[in-house]
Formats: C-alpha cells, sequence, structure tokens
C-alpha cells in the first residue's frame, strides 16, 4: 500500500489522500475545493498580494494531465481542510516536485512536517532521487539572508518557509522575480517598441492563436516546450519535460473544458519555414486572476533577433485586443536570466515579489 492509501490520525489532526474529481461540481469535489482555497489563501500571504492565485477550476486540468502525475493529500482539523501537500511526478524523470501550505490559524503543531515526510516517502515509493520545491515571497523582506549558488539573488533567512525547507534538509538553487505588468500598455509605447522589434527581426513573422493548438503546429509547440528544459536557466534544478504532438493536444483538450485561456504566438523563421520560439499566456476566462505569462523561448541559434521582445509584444497584442478586461500581467524570470529580464523592463514589467527553487537528493 502506498503512503497516500489511507487516512492518519495524528494528534489534533487527520492526513488524508486528496480526491480528484472529475469536475469542481461534482459530488465528490469538496476537498479538492478546499484544497485549492488552501493553496490560494498561502500563495497570496506568502507574495504579499493575491497575485497568481487560481480557483478550482482553473487548477483542475494539472490534476487531469496524466502525462505529469500528481498526488495529493489534505490534513483536516474537525473535518475542515487547514492544509495541503502534493507532488508532480513528471514521467520518466529521477525528480519531483513537492508544496506544502497550511493556513496561518493552524501553524506550529507539526502538519506541515507531517505532511512533508508524507510526500517524501511517497516519492522514494515512486523511485525518485531529486525532491525540489518552490517558494515565494514578497520584496522588502530585511534581515539576514542566504545567497543562491548562481550569484544572482538571496532567500530572506527568517522566513518560515525558508526554515522549514532548511529544517527538511533542502538547499537552495534559484532565485527568480515576479514581475507585474499593468494593463493596457501605453498603445504608443506597444506601438514603438513593436515597430522596433519587427525592424530587427528581418526574415521572422509571428503567428498567433487562442485555444487549441493549429494542427501544422504541434510539432514545432511540443519541440519548444521541451526544449524550455534544456535551453532556459535552471540553475541547478533537475528539469525533465518531454512533449510530444499527442501531450501538447491532450493538454488542448484539458483546457477547453476549464476556465483557463492560452494566447500563444510563435515566431517563424521565413527562409525554412521553421517555428523558431514560442510564447504564452494563461488567461482566465470567469475570474479576475491576472493573466500569467508561461514560457518564452527563442531556439539559441535563433537569438540576437529581438525575437524575445517581438513574442512577448505581439501576445500581449493578442491579450489587449481579445481580454480588455484583463488588468495585470504576471511574468516570473531567473535572476540571472538578465536578457529577459531587460526585455521585461522595457515593456514596463516592474518587480512585485519573487520565487525561489530547492532542491534535496533523496536516493
Amino acid at each position: 500500500m502506498s503512503s497516500t492509501d489511507h487516512t492518519t490520525m495524528l494528534t489534533g489532526f487527520t492526513i488524508e489522500p486528496l480526491v480528484v474529481p472529475v469536475s469542481v461540481d461534482a459530488p465528490d469535489a469538496a476537498d479538492f475545493v478546499a484544497f485549492a482555497a488552501v493553496r490560494s489563501a498561502v500563495e497570496a500571504e506568502q507574495r504579499g498580494h493575491a497575485g497568481d492565485v487560481m480557483t478550482a477550476a482553473e487548477l483542475l486540468p494539472d490534476w487531469r494531465d496524466e502525462s505529469r502525475r500528481m498526488a495529493g493529500l489534505v490534513a483536516k482539523v474537525d473535518g475542515r481542510v487547514v492544509a495541503r501537500g502534493n507532488l508532480a511526478l513528471p514521467a520518466g524523470a529521477p525528480e519531483c516536485w513537492c508544496a506544502v501550505s497550511v493556513l496561518p490559524g493552524f501553524r506550529g503543531r507539526g502538519i506541515g512536517s507531517a505532511l512533508y515526510d508524507r510526500l517524501e516517502q511517497l516519492a522514494r515509493e515512486d523511485g525518485r532521487s531529486t525532491i525540489q520545491n518552490q517558494t515565494t515571497y514578497p520584496a522588502g523582506v530585511e534581515g539576514e539572508a542566504l545567497p543562491a549558488p548562481t550569484g544572482f539573488g538571496s532567500v530572506p533567512l527568517g522566513l518560515p518557509s525558508t526554515r522549514f525547507l532548511l529544517r527538511q534538509g533542502f538547499g537552495l538553487e534559484q532565485v527568480a522575480r515576479i514581475s507585474a505588468l499593468p494593463l493596457p500598455v501605453d498603445p504608443d509605447v506597444l506601438s514603438t517598441l513593436l515597430g522596433a522589434a519587427v525592424g530587427a527581426a528581418a526574415g521572422y513573422r509571428t503567428v498567433s492563436w487562442q485555444g487549441r493548438t493549429p494542427e501544422e503546429w504541434l510539432e514545432a509547440i511540443a519541440l519548444l516546450r521541451t526544449r524550455m528544459a534544456t535551453d532556459a536557466p535552471n540553475a541547478g534544478i533537475e528539469l525533465t519535460d518531454v512533449w510530444t504532438p499527442d501531450r501538447v493536444r491532450a493538454v488542448d483538450d484539458l483546457w477547453a473544458e476549464s476556465p483557463r485561456v492560452a494566447l500563444t504566438s510563435i515566431v517563424v523563421h521565413e527562409a525554412t519555414g521553421q517555428a523558431v520560439g514560442f510564447t504564452e499566456l494563461d488567461v482566465s476566462s470567469e475570474s479576475d486572476r491576472p493573466a500569467e505569462q508561461m514560457d518564452t523561448l527563442v531556439l539559441r541559434e535563433h537569438r540576437g533577433h529581438r525575437l524575445g521582445m517581438l513574442l512577448k509584444l505581439a501576445n500581449l497584442r493578442e491579450l489587449t485586443e481579445r481580454f480588455p478586461g484583463c488588468r495585470l500581467v504576471e511574468t516570473v524570470n531567473a535572476e540571472e536570466n538578465r536578457p529577459m529580464l531587460d526585455v521585461n523592463d522595457a515593456i514596463g514589467f516592474a518587480p512585485a515579489s519573487f520565487s525561489a527553487r530547492w532542491r534535496k537528493r533523496i536516493g
């Protein structure tokens, strides 16, 4: 029996496996809805603002993606979900990702440590050799800090999340900046920047779409998403993420059933017809959650033509036209990824908070 197959009674609380419903309206969806609420509440607290907090309906597609198994736990006090833990288990990978969140009024009771112990046990049972974690924290936290081994950024040592992960044996690998862009972007600024980017990108053109990936670009998107694992700066983080056209289509299908909408722009090398870069925005169609800037990548052999700027501007233009009510875009970039941070700064993104990625060897 695996470590998540049964309920465990501990002092003052229970830990149970998370039931993943078919929909948030299903009879067995209550714990998943509560799980999502805990995740959002703690994320907002850690960032110092509401930021990227997803509703249960928005979160559900990630849990139904069969290409990346998810395992979840809920901790309850008197029947109420007060904490959550989960593992993301990429297929064919030595690593996995964990997350633990405990509501403020229920900390100091050993709930977080109990959840983490169960998650690490499950990771070991699944044959994983590395467990990784990502935390967030607001800007301006004072006091002693732990520097990232990349030489860029640091994490305050006084944060509860920092203390918790150090106690569990994690080491800091990378610090990233979470930046926010108020919308709409000044049309004159957008036009000027876009014109300059188009001028520097002679021989390239952009293609944009909303929702499902067009058939002709399925293989290209699979390749570009896979290259994110090898071409983006990841410091000492292990990242295995292999995409196939079938996986792209399966994820498209899941998103089609959810309130989340993907806006995608690619840049095409006209001489070869090859898609050599892409960017994606995750937009909520039913909540006021900020649009999330997801992956942006230009293949190494095509860099130096301002294609990253061209891609982001093209997709922001699509966002403004298709979702005029959207008021904010958030993006996360490694502090050592200076070229992309320069692009963001030029567009008008400003630092809002930070994130840190941690790693622990368990096998």
